[in-house]
């Protein structure tokens, strides 16, 4: 065939020539060629995946309601210029200052760390009292508590706020809501975390908190780290893979803040600032776009260290949250340079 004509050359010459086997010679022509093919042929499915669909969520509220980490989406990230879209829906049980504030929390977030239409296009947002019984059960069924929930038909993000928190103005009632929008934002960066191929509950949860926590911490005056978070649990410096599952338990994920502030700790140990260590965790490390099989290989090509070494680190630290709390003055801004 003529297509073959490049790799058709004189046997007798070539090995006369060259101390490498023609057969070899061969083998890497073919390969050669094969990845050109691969190349194109990639190209291809790209272009036609960035033609896009719109694809409009609709929600079962018969469904059952599970962690966001649930259904399969493609692992194409494109990038895109256009925001998501959160369409609100605040019931009349939630006091009026709270949802001041809530717009004001999603508008500020939003100028900060925008999540744009990489994996999904829009989110509805649920949100009520405690002590109103389910006002959205015909669009999210049972779902309660705070996350960000869904099922093959559709995410949302839920956010039921006890009661208590009102009556003693309790500072979780807008740090939730912070910590929510993270979890949004990272399915904004990573299609594997969106689809829930990326599941490691330290790096997962424990950015989310933490990003709660630097905003609190910012508008507020309010170290939640100090005064929320401190539950830490020894194996934490003992076992820190535990952390690794959802299966393990721990308080206001105090363990998991505390593995990501000591990360931090241990990159500032590399010669690396507070503010670029933040944001390697909490942005570089997802947009790599790990998965729950690969992502101890990225962590290291991200991060000056491997994962077993930065355990290893942690048995040099006591499991408390007072010996890795960051500087108070940290912006958000420094550390995302929106």
């Amino acid at each position: 065939m003529q297509s073959l004509n490049i790799i058709q050359i004189d046997k007798k010459i070539y090995e006369k020539n060259n101390p490498l086997s023609f057969h070899k010679y061969i083998y890497n022509m073919k390969r050669f060629i094969y990845s050109i093919a691969q190349f194109f042929f990639i190209l291809l499915i790209i272009n036609g995946c960035s033609s896009g669909q719109d694809e409009s969520l609709s929600l079962n509220s018969t469904a059952s309601e599970t962690p966001v980490y649930n259904d399969s989406q493609t692992e194409d990230n494109n990038d895109s210029d256009i925001k998501v879209i959160f369409n609100s829906n605040l019931d009349d049980s939630l006091p009026s200052e709270w949802i001041t504030e809530y717009n004001v929390i999603l508008d500020t977030l939003d100028k900060r760390i925008s999540v744009y239409a990489n994996n999904y296009e829009s989110l509805d947002i649920y949100a009520w009292n405690s002590t109103a019984d389910k006002p959205f059960s015909a669009q999210i069924g049972n779902a309660s508590g705070a996350c960000i929930c869904g099922n093959d038909q559709g995410r949302y993000m839920v956010l039921e706020i006890p009661n208590d928190e009102f009556t003693y103005s309790l500072m979780h009632r807008y740090s939730v809501i912070a910590h929510e929008f993270f979890h949004a934002y990272q399915m904004g960066i990573s299609a594997n975390f969106y689809s829930g191929d990326f599941r490691v509950k330290w790096i997962s949860e424990g950015s989310a908190a933490v990003f709660e926590s630097l905003y609190i911490q910012e508008h507020y005056a309010y170290n939640y780290f100090k005064f929320d978070q401190d539950s830490v649990d020894n194996e934490a410096t003992t076992s820190p893979s535990i952390f690794e599952s959802y299966d393990s338990s721990e308080t206001n994920y105090s363990s998991s803040v505390f593995m990501v502030l000591a990360l931090v700790k241990e990159l500032i140990e590399s010669d690396i600032t507070e503010e670029v260590a933040f944001k390697m965790i909490l942005t570089d490390f997802l947009e790599q776009n790990p998965n729950s099989s690969n992502w101890k290989n990225i962590f290291e090509e991200v991060f000056p260290f491997s994962v077993e070494t930065f355990y290893q680190s942690l048995a040099s630290y006591e499991a408390n949250i007072a010996g890795v709390l960051p500087d108070e003055n940290l912006k958000l801004k420094d550390i995302f340079n929106n």
